[in-house]
């Protein structure tokens, strides 16, 4: 609860040191006399409740909060925002507090405008912000909740990809490495295949005739001379 709203709910004395007469001279009328308002003066609706705001957060002017919330001015038309004029206006610019006050209260008496319309009017406007306030405090928390719950899907789904992208890198390690192991295999079994041919071959042809090429017959003998150039 704000402090306006708090120091309405026990009622509120108005700050003018002295109520004043009436012009007659008769007895003061009622708004003259006001100096204690009851809270139960201030018990009126509150503003519209607003759940979910679409007013952003940054908002520069309050004017929309205090719209969206249903907030009017009372049928006479003077509310806090006009009070805050009169009391900023240049002809009271340079005079103290009470007299500022008690100037307005006239001005307001003058227009029979109640000084707790005025003031309703302020704590309803204060409501609205406790309101909106607390719309975008739960917005921030679902907005937090939901991107820790997207965030959590996105981490599962990387681990999820990353073990599957490592399973693929492993399993294309494993068939290098098998077709490398199969490429030496065969080729022991061949030059062993080879050897076989060529020494069967060789029980029918003499020398160096043997068409059938081995391992170490396609290397030239070490140290042999080479050819020399044409």
């Amino acid at each position: 609860m704000s402090k306006l709203r708090e120091l309405v709910s026990k009622g509120v004395r108005l700050i003018v040191a002295e109520a004043p007469e009436a012009e007659d001279g008769g007895t003061p009328s009622a708004s003259q006399t006001e100096r204690d308002i009851p809270a139960e003066a201030f018990a009126d609706p509150a503003p519209k409740e607003v759940v979910a705001s679409a007013v952003p957060a940054d908002v520069a002017d309050f004017g929309a909060v205090y719209q969206e919330a249903g907030i009017e001015l009372p049928l006479h038309g003077y509310g806090i925002d006009k009070v805050a004029e009169m009391l900023t206006s240049k002809r009271l610019a340079t005079m103290g507090r009470e007299v500022k006050a008690a100037a307005v209260l006239a001005a307001l008496e003058a227009a029979s405008v109640p000084i707790r319309d005025v003031l309703k009017d302020a704590v309803v406007r204060d409501q609205a912000l406790d309101a909106f306030e607390a719309a975008k405090n739960q917005e921030v928390k679902d907005l937090r909740q939901q991107a820790e719950t997207r965030i959590a899907a996105i981490k599962d789904e990387i681990d999820a990809f990353l073990r599957e992208k490592n399973a693929e890198i492993e399993s294309l390690k494993k068939a290098s490495e098998g077709a490398q192991k199969a490429l030496l295999d065969l080729q022991v079994r061949k030059r062993d295949e080879e050897q076989r041919l060529h020494d069967l071959v060789s029980h029918f042809i003499e020398g160096g005739d043997n068409p059938i090429t081995t391992q170490a017959a396609a290397k030239p003998p070490a140290g042999s001379a080479k050819p020399d150039p044409a």
